[in-house]
């Protein structure tokens, strides 16, 4: 058969330049295994949400308010939302309501405290499609407190044992102090990773409406702590609906108490843009970022191309061996259309090999893959992208093979056995032209990588404006206890050396703080409304974390700042320098002394600190107000001794279990925390730094196929010249100034694209570094001295070779 005659030529010509062969095949492997990996990768982060049935049709609806600050929205609303909308909107067929827990589960092993924790309503399943393999959706959530598992977490508190009618002592919405008893009715399959919020259990949403009936009713529009989505009905215009839910709050939730809010107004987001376009205030978990994927994806190609140009370059540069082969064939008869059939066939056989070497580098290197996202993908997980791989292969192979058989088949069998053949400048511009190609893209990455790792570097060393090393918190949890029992257990750490402060607060530094509806006057008297982060502390917090005043004074423990002595019930408030601007008086010093109240609770600025930060550097500092509030906490912060972190974690233990014995002992040391934040970053950062390796040695590659084409056409001239009394080194510089060129015009190229890509890229951080010019130049130095060895590698070989049998073989 004619296709194993191609076959069997295509393997002879292989063995024959095993060197070449075997410089193809890993050009090929490495760019189809970086794109499988990539496409992986990009594939996953398109598929959040839509394993849920009617993903079309879901929307979330969102808040948005203007603020000092300009727009401030939330992915959270108010419990009154959904029953509303039911009921005055026919575009609505189904609503479900979500709040997060993170609670403390009593069990037969001890304690442990459990995340994601949803409490929802029985639409829940409805909406989003997930099913029960034990008991009835419908039912399961009824009830309040009420509970459904996942498989994983049935198995973790019940082993193998039928949960189904059993109880769960957990601390949520719990008024005895010793935890609330829930019924297990249901159990649901764990739900799948790609999605942008995960559960670990359900809980009744009609637990709220017995133990917390405020937040449902008199709260309802004002206690923005749930989360709305929306099930539309088929044939929903969902722009002309946008428009009429915009001004819900002023129609339907009209409030005396929240007069302020009348310029609330709500956004819908369809679910499936949640995942890579969501970024707002109390997201249910970290999103991730379109301009990631967009950046990976063309990475991605960008590699592909790598392969394919070099697949193209070194099979150009193999014409001149194959010549003689060309002109036989012709004199046998054969065809154009044979010969062109020929040389595509190989190009074809040779991708589909390295696909199948690299299906099995991207199995093999999947576990490290896995550690650098944090994704456990596998490429025989999706069949769609198994055929989409063999379909770009098809498409590489041909589109790499199409110009070196084009040339080939172009030979004139005459000159070609006469001897006198003769490539000359054919295809000269497009095979440089292909080079200049590949290391503008290596440049481009390769100056990404360096401005990556600069803006990372910069992040985890900015001083954040207080003390983030050797902070260690504990979580409260809820437990009344500990709240009574802390001025003893705060006392006993004092007295230990190993202990440099202790202090309480209602939040933690990481990922933004609850704002809060304030009033303030301005220059004139005025009163103003303000929205502000607040932050609830103890008089020891701004000493423990390092925060420094810069007028006015810090709490006095226990003693609220009183102005006059007829105005007992006014609290004493902080304000960040930030605040001091955005509420325009004009200095902090003028700050003092002026009437400020929150939640409705009048108040005084007795203090001004220095701007920090509370939010990751992708954010600006917001106005932030600081209260007094020593009773009401949820964070105990220990400063310990640094130079014996485990000596002091062990003692902090033993102490905790004097004090509050059975309470669980929960914490994280700051730093640690801080770190998380910056996760996806790092991942990425890891990501485009080994990328960019790959795609350098991939150019290196290129460049070596064009080099050697180069010098086996020059064969005869380097002969002449050294014949003639040429230098080795006068050689070396004149073989190789013609490839510097090609690398020149390369950096000319790629420097502007590197710098707008990667000032596209900081815009998203509003803490970043000025971009400057020995970025670009450390990354210009680096390709050039790896490609100047690549090119004095082999001109060096051929200005050393023997010019004897140089001008015998010509």
């Amino acid at each position: 058969m004619i296709s194993r005659t191609y076959l069997t030529v295509a393997w002879r010509n292989w063995r024959k330049q095993l060197g070449f062969t075997l410089i193809n095949g890993f050009g090929l492997t490495t760019g189809l295994t970086c794109f499988a990996l990539i496409a992986l990768w990009v594939q996953d982060e398109l598929s959040y949400d839509r394993f849920v049935p009617q993903y079309d049709r879901i929307v979330r609806l969102t808040q948005f308010q203007p603020t000092q600050m300009g727009i401030a929205e939330s992915a959270r609303t108010g419990a009154a939302l959904a029953p509303t909308l039911n009921r005055h909107y026919p575009e609505v067929e189904n609503t479900v309501r979500l709040r997060k827990h993170n609670e403390i589960i009593l069990h037969q092993n001890g304690q442990a405290l459990q995340s994601d924790i949803l409490l929802t309503e029985p639409s829940f399943f409805d909406v989003f499609g997930y099913r029960l393999i034990r008991g009835n959706r419908s039912t399961a959530l009824q009830a309040p407190y009420s509970v459904v598992l996942t498989e994983s977490t049935a198995r973790k508190y019940f082993g193998q044992a039928d949960p189904i009618g059993q109880l769960m002592t957990i601390y949520m919405y719990d008024s005895t102090g010793r935890g609330a008893h829930y019924i297990v009715t249901g159990i649901t399959p764990d739900p799948p990773r790609n999605a942008h919020f995960t559960f670990t259990m359900l809980a009744s949403f009609k637990t709220v409406d017995v133990a917390r009936p405020e937040l449902v009713r008199a709260k309802g529009w004002t206690d923005n702590r749930f989360y709305t989505y929306l099930l539309l009905r088929k044939g929903v215009d969902l722009p002309s609906f946008a428009d009429k839910i915009g001004q819900l709050y002023a129609t339907y939730g009209s409030d005396p108490v929240a007069a302020d809010r009348a310029d609330v107004q709500y956004r819908l987001q369809p679910l499936t843009s949640i995942h890579l376009g969501s970024h707002l205030d109390h997201e249910l978990a970290p999103n991730g970022d379109r301009h990631q994927v967009s950046i990976f994806a063309t990475i991605g190609l960008f590699i592909l191309l790598l392969a394919g140009i070099n697949y193209t370059n070194l099979a150009t540069a193999r014409s001149a061996s194959r010549a003689k082969e060309v002109g036989i064939k012709k004199v046998m008869g054969a065809l154009k259309v044979e010969l062109i059939t020929q040389y595509l066939v190989e190009s074809v056989f040779m991708t589909l090999l390295a696909l199948g070497l690299s299906g099995l580098l991207t199995e093999l290197v999947q576990p490290y893959l896995a550690f650098l996202t944090g994704k456990p993908l596998s490429l025989l997980s999706s069949p769609i992208l198994i055929v989409f791989l063999i379909g770009v292969s098809l498409v590489l192979g041909v589109m790499s093979g199409l110009y070196p058989a084009l040339v080939l088949s172009s030979f004139k069998p005459v000159s070609v056995l006469k001897g006198s053949f003769k490539t000359g400048t054919k295809g000269v511009f497009l095979r440089q032209s292909l080079v200049v190609a590949q290391f503008i893209i290596t440049l481009l990455l390769v100056t990404s990588v360096i401005i990556v790792y600069q803006q990372m570097s910069y992040v985890r060393h900015k001083n954040l404006g207080y003390t983030k090393e050797a902070l260690l918190f504990v979580g409260v949890n809820g437990n009344a206890d500990v709240v009574k029992g802390y001025p003893s257990f705060k006392q006993e750490l004092m007295a230990s050396p190993l202990v440099g402060g202790v202090a309480t607060s209602n939040s933690i530094l990481l990922n933004g703080l609850e704002t809060s509806s304030a009033q303030t006057t301005d220059g004139q008297g005025r009163a103003i409304p303000v929205t502000a982060a607040r932050l609830q502390v103890d008089a020891d917090y701004l000493p423990v974390y390092g925060i420094q005043l810069v007028a006015g004074t810090n709490f006095r423990s226990r003693q609220p700042a009183n102005p006059t002595p007829t105005a007992p019930d006014i609290q004493p408030v902080i304000l960040n320098e930030c605040a001091v601007n955005r509420f325009g008086w004009p200095s902090a010093q003028a700050a003092l002394g002026k009437p400020f109240s929150t939640d409705g609770l009048p108040g005084i600025v007795v203090g001004v600190v220095k701007d920090f930060h509370f939010n990751s550097l992708q954010h600006t500092i917001e106005p932030l107000v600081i209260s007094l509030k020593p009773d009401y906490f949820s964070r105990i912060t220990v400063k310990i001794d640094p130079r014996q972190a485990r000596q002091s974690l062990a003692w902090l233990k033993t102490v905790w279990n004097r004090h509050f014995p059975g309470t669980l002992f929960e914490y994280a040391f700051l730093d640690s925390e801080l770190a998380k934040q910056y996760q996806a970053d790092e991942r990425f950062s890891s990501l485009v730094t080994y990328f960019s390796g790959l795609s350098l040695l991939l150019a290196c590659l290129g460049l070596y196929s064009l080099v050697a084409y180069a010098m086996a056409q020059r064969t005869k001239e380097i002969g002449i010249r050294k014949t003639l009394g040429a230098s080795v080194k006068s050689l070396v510089l004149q073989l190789s100034r013609d490839f510097l060129k090609l690398i020149l015009i390369a950096i000319f190229m790629a420097i502007p694209l590197a710098w707008y890509a990667m000032h596209r890229w900081l815009q998203g951080f509003a803490y970043r570094i000025t971009l400057e010019w020995w970025m670009f130049v450390g990354s210009i130095f680096l390709v050039l001295c790896i490609a100047l060895l690549t090119v004095s590698s082999q001109t060096l070989k051929a200005a050393l070779g023997n010019p004897i049998k140089s001008l015998r073989m010509e």
